[in-house]
Order: C-alpha cells, then structure tokens, then sequence
C-alpha cells in the first residue's frame, strides 16, 4: 500500500516521557485490532485476516521494545512504528468510510472505529516527539491536549451505555451522565485552546485542570468497578472484559499525564515569552457537528469528591523516569558488564500492592457500584 500523507486532526501531544510511552501505545493499537477483527461480519474474511496481520506486527513490535537499549535500535524501533501506525490508521478509517456509505456490516460502531483512528493519529504525532521534534507548551497547547483526552473520556461513557444490556437501567443512566458531563468538559477545554492560544496558563484554566482530575477520577472509578463485575459474572451486557480494562488504563494514563501538567514534570514545561514563540497551529474542530442538547443537572454540585490516587501515578512516572535514565545511562556503552552494572543500579521501583478492597463511591451516587452483598 502507497505512503499516504497524513492530515492531522488531533492536537500535537505534549513531550512524550520515554520508550514505556511508546510500548503503552503499541499495546493499545494492538487491542484495536483485536477489537476490530471481534467486530468484523464473518464474511469478511479479507478484513479479518487484515485486522489480525495488525495485531501479529504491533505484538511484534511490542517485543522489540522490551530489548530496546540504545539509540540506534529506539530510532529503529520508532521508524517501523511510524509506518505501522499511518498503515493501521488508514486501515481504520477506510472501514469507518465503508460503515457510513452502508457497504460494510458489523457490530463495530462507527464512532468506535473513529475513536481508534483518532488514537491512531496521537500514537503518530507521539512517536515525531520521540524522535526529537520538540515543540514550546503553553496554556493552549496543555489545553489542546485535555481537549483530545476529554473527548476519549467521553466516547468510553458512550460505549459503555451503548453496550449494556437495557436492564441494566442505573448503570446506564450513570454511564450517560458521565458523557454529558465528560461532552461539556471537552467544550470548556476546546474553549480554554482557543482563549490561551500562545499564552501562559491562568488561575481559570488550573481550576479547570483540577475539575477534570476529578471527573476523570470518578470515571476511572466507574470504569473499574464495571471491569471487577464483569470478570465476576455480576454486569448484564455486552462488554468484553478485556474492553473494560482497555478503557480503564487510558483513564489511568490520562490521571497520570493531568498530574504530571499540574506538577510540571514534563520537559519543555517553563514559559517563554511570547514573542519568543514560534506559530502554533491551533487545535482543528474535530467536532462541529457535535451538539449537546442539555446541560447535565447538577445532580452531585455537593458532593464530596474522591481525591486522585496519587500513589499509585506517582510511581507510575518514576518507573517511566527510571526506565529512561536506564536507557540513557547505556547509550554507547559496549562492555556487557558495565551494562549489567547500570541496569541494577536504576531498576525500576517495585509496583505498589494492589488493594483487595473495593473502591468507595460518593455519598449521592444510587449504590456503590460493584460492592457485594455482605
């Protein structure tokens, strides 16, 4: 298939963190495929076998990540992810232009395959980062990239909804509160892209940033729970468990990107002076004709809200940050041993203990979704 130029319609992401970035994307395309070929119609055998020489090459590449140690084999490793990806990219849209002119069947919604597409085009714009194409962050750019993380937010509620069964009438009924909340944020951040634009953060948009840790909490939460009673038998619906925990990790990863904007752990995060920074092509309207026909009532205006399990994503950034001084630390270093030496001195910290118990639900929600009866 001919290279294809792309025309962006997402934001471009903020500085990427290391290689444990890369390989959360590479594990997040190779599930769409998956998820693609499940909802697939039976007769399309060419589309399958499509969709499973996808997931065979990202789980390939997944596994040259786990070896990567130098520059050499991470640019390597980049340059064949950036074909990959455009390739998957093109592959998902071609089907999504196939579902909206009623060529093609299925169980995948059309909404669903954009969403992945969209993924898609972040996972490439990430992957020019790695390779060195830094760009200045300001207050539009970090609202551009809460914007494109909002709107993912929000289509999980939908898909959630959609792929419940109808008795399950609470859990719907929380799922489609969460997307209109999650819709109306994705506006106030699109809003905050075009009001900041090549401007430094202001009091409003951190007050913003601090609304959006907290809903995504919530929904993190929400998300969670559905996973536990789904690997239980105890959900009604038509929701893969591995969709469930698929879904949940982005929530976590977008948790942990929100802390790391608040605390400014990212490169590239000082502020310059305007006339100082180069043009910045502002986010595009990937969205006109979305329209919200209510504003969610404010059912929870004083509810106590649960606070971000900052353990948990704290070592999550350190185990990233160890991981890049490790690589770091071995670039152009030939002897085996001095190698072993390295990689013992910076190993990562050990991951957290996960906690048997059960998540606790805010006071005003119907019942604390996911807690077994005593």
């Amino acid at each position: 298939m001919p290279r294809q130029q792309m025309s962006y319609m997402v934001p471009e992401p903020l500085e990427p963190l290391n290689l444990e970035e890369v390989k959360f994307w590479l594990r997040i395309m190779q599930e769409h495929a998956l998820f693609i070929q499940a909802g697939l119609p039976c007769d399309q055998t060419e589309f399958i076998d499509e969709a499973q020489a996808f997931h065979q090459e990202l789980e390939s590449l997944r596994l040259r990540a786990d070896g990567v140690k130098s520059d050499k084999k991470l640019t390597e490793l980049i340059n064949d992810c950036q074909c990959l990806v455009k390739e998957f990219y093109i592959f998902k849209r071609k089907l999504l232009h196939m579902m909206l002119e009623c060529k093609l069947g299925g169980w995948n919604f059309p909404l669903l395959l954009d969403h992945m597409a969209r993924e898609a085009e972040y996972f490439t714009r990430l992957l020019d980062k790695v390779k060195g194409n830094k760009s200045l962050v300001n207050g539009g750019t970090k609202a551009q990239e809460n914007a494109f993380w909002l709107r993912i937010m929000a289509d999980h509620a939908k898909f959630i909804s959609q792929l419940l069964d109808p008795s399950e009438r609470n859990l719907i009924n929380t799922a489609n509160a969460f997307s209109e909340e999650f819709d109306n944020l994705f506006i106030q951040g699109r809003d905050f892209s075009s009001m900041l634009h090549c401007y430094p953060e202001v009091a409003a948009f951190k007050r913003f940033m601090q609304d959006t840790r907290a809903a995504t909490v919530r929904l993190r939460d929400f998300k969670r729970a559905a996973e536990e009673m789904i690997t239980e038998c105890r959900l009604v619906g038509l929701i893969p468990a591995l969709l469930a925990d698929h879904i949940r990790r982005e929530a976590d990863h977008f948790l942990m990107m929100l802390i790391m904007m608040e605390k400014g752990i990212m490169k590239n995060m000082s502020i310059v002076a305007i006339e100082d920074m180069e043009e910045i092509i502002p986010v595009q309207d990937t969205a006109e004709k979305c329209k919200i026909y209510k504003v969610m009532k404010p059912e929870r205006e004083d509810e106590e809200l649960p606070e971000a399990e900052e353990v948990d994503l704290e070592w999550m950034i350190q185990e990233k940050i160890s991981n890049q001084i490790k690589i770091n630390n071995e670039v152009e270093r030939d002897e085996p041993e001095s190698n072993n030496n390295i990689a013992e001195e910076v190993a990562a910290p050990s991951a957290p203990k996960i906690s048997d118990t059960k998540y606790k639900w805010s006071g005003k929600w119907p019942r604390q979704l996911g807690k077994k009866d005593e």
